[in-house]
């Protein structure tokens, strides 16, 4: 026995979460076309560098109102990028995109499985295995590559050699891999719950037996 009776509500729940991860899934594939594309330019790779803070007039609205402020960051253009920086660059965002699209598909799987009534079948448990290591692994390899890719655009355009990893861009992801670690811990309370349920369904299997 590997199901049980859900409720009208406990259905409903299901399909709401299906049905968001399939928008989820089409939110994806646009944010990655978008960032493909807003990267990847005619002339070169654009990124974000930080710069001295400086004053700026600039418009808005298409001309229609100026403002004027102060700017920290500036959008280059570098051209010339060595090859191992664009792989690195190209991998990030695959990564991004893939790691969203296996965390989509394992909350897609369970919400599908408690649809059906089956809660404590292994399905669901090597899900939130899914789940929890793609947000465990994902971030971290992520601001790696993304390291190296700005590594070698301010390369190119003579800012510097590159620099490491700073601390705070792991502390970025640090909540995303706490997140991963309890999902972990989810998986294993159903594997409990799995290894519960078999047993009952043996000694259940023995008292019928007996009698």
């Amino acid at each position: 026995m590997t199901s049980t009776t859900n409720t009208r509500s406990e259905k409903a729940d299901a399909i709401t979460v299906i049905l968001y991860a399939a928008v989820a899934l089409v939110t994806v594939g646009l944010a990655t076309v978008l960032r493909v594309g807003s990267t990847f330019r005619e002339t070169g790779i654009a990124w974000t560098v930080p710069i001295d803070q400086q004053p700026i007039s600039a418009t808005t609205d298409s001309g229609a109102i100026s403002i004027e402020g102060f700017a920290d960051e500036a959008l280059i253009i570098a051209s010339e990028v060595n090859t191992v920086s664009v792989v690195a660059i190209i991998a990030a965002i695959a990564l991004w995109a893939l790691a969203a699209v296996a965390v989509i598909a394992a909350v897609t799987l369970v919400a599908w499985n408690f649809l059906r009534g089956r809660f404590f079948v292994r399905p669901n448990a090597r899900a939130f295995d899914v789940i929890g290591w793609t947000l465990v692994g994902a971030p971290t390899l992520i601001v790696m590559l993304e390291t190296m890719g700005r590594n070698g655009v301010t390369s190119a355009l003579g800012i510097g050699d590159g620099e490491p990893v700073h601390p705070i861009e792991f502390w970025s992801v640090a909540p995303i891999f706490a997140t991963g670690v309890t999902v972990g811990l989810i998986a294993v309370a159903f594997r409990r719950g799995i290894r519960l349920q078999n047993e009952k369904l043996a000694l259940e299997k023995e008292t019928e037996g007996l009698v």
